[in-house]
């Protein structure tokens, strides 16, 4: 099977992207996928919820983006949670601005994962595809700026964590937009997976009532399963994947449901 290649994405804060990357990262492992997760925010919150101290690190993904000659190989490193990580450093921030001139500087992310050749040097990086995995899962900035744009055009599907409240919708329309001009311009195999409903509590009428719209609108486009409103997931950010502190936590078994749900929809 083809390395399937996934994104988390959405132009906002705040609505449990990280932590949905990194819990269905866990339960695709668990489920015996060779899983690589792709930390390209320079916040770095998902390598840190990994356990990797930052400041101890010789490669990030901002090398991976600003130097030709180093690979996904050479950047990957091992979590404790069963799966490899492209960790991400606070300098990332500065590569939108060093890639400014670069040319095909939205294809940097893709042409990596593929991996590159050099004859010349006798030099070889092994794509994501030749290292074997099954799933490659990138968690991107929430803004739309050119570490998005790499994001999306090294993608084959993305997954929009979207958070029960008020003008979530907004947000949703504006960056499905731009995963259409993405795909007309860039990428034309980007999908949209679907959408997860994230912090849904089902005791408000509010999560009813966005539930119920967004639903409506979008259709079989969101993922039947939902994730609740659980203090615990706070704990995702220092603690690792909610799996490995609280298998039996009933968020634990939803990302475990919504990841048979993305095997089922991405594997067609």
């Amino acid at each position: 099977m083809a390395t399937k290649r996934l994104a988390f994405g959405i132009q906002k804060g705040g609505v449990g992207k990280t932590t949905s990357a990194i819990c269905t990262a866990r339960a695709l492992a668990d489920q015996g996928k060779k899983v690589l997760l792709v930390d390209l925010d320079p916040q770095a919150n998902l390598t840190m919820a990994c356990g990797i101290d930052t400041s101890e690190l010789q490669l990030s993904t901002y090398d991976l983006l600003t130097k030709e000659d180093v690979g996904v190989e050479q950047v990957v490193v091992k979590s404790p949670y069963n799966f490899d990580l492209l960790p991400a450093h606070i300098s990332l921030a500065s590569a939108e601005v060093e890639l400014v001139q670069v040319v095909n500087r939205e294809r940097l992310l893709r042409e990596k994962f593929d991996g590159i050749e050099d004859d010349e040097s006798s030099l070889t990086l092994k794509g994501v595809n030749e290292l074997g995995y099954d799933y490659v899962i990138t968690d991107s900035p929430p803004s739309l700026g050119l570490l998005t744009l790499n994001v999306l055009t090294a993608s084959d599907f993305i997954i929009i964590p979207l958070q029960c409240q008020f003008f979530a919708v907004d947000g949703l329309k504006a960056f499905n937009d731009v995963i259409d001009l993405v795909r007309r311009k860039l990428n034309r195999k980007l999908r949209l997976a679907g959408v997860l409903l994230t912090m849904h509590d089902a005791r408000t009428i509010i999560s009813k009532e966005i539930e119920a719209r967004v639903r409506q609108i979008l259709g079989d486009v969101v993922f039947p399963t939902r994730i609740g409103n659980y203090s615990a997931l706070v704990r995702v950010r220092n603690q690792g994947p909610i799996q490995a502190y609280e298998p039996r936590h009933q968020a634990a078994q939803q990302y475990n449901q919504f990841a048979q749900e993305v095997i089922q929809r991405v594997e067609k």
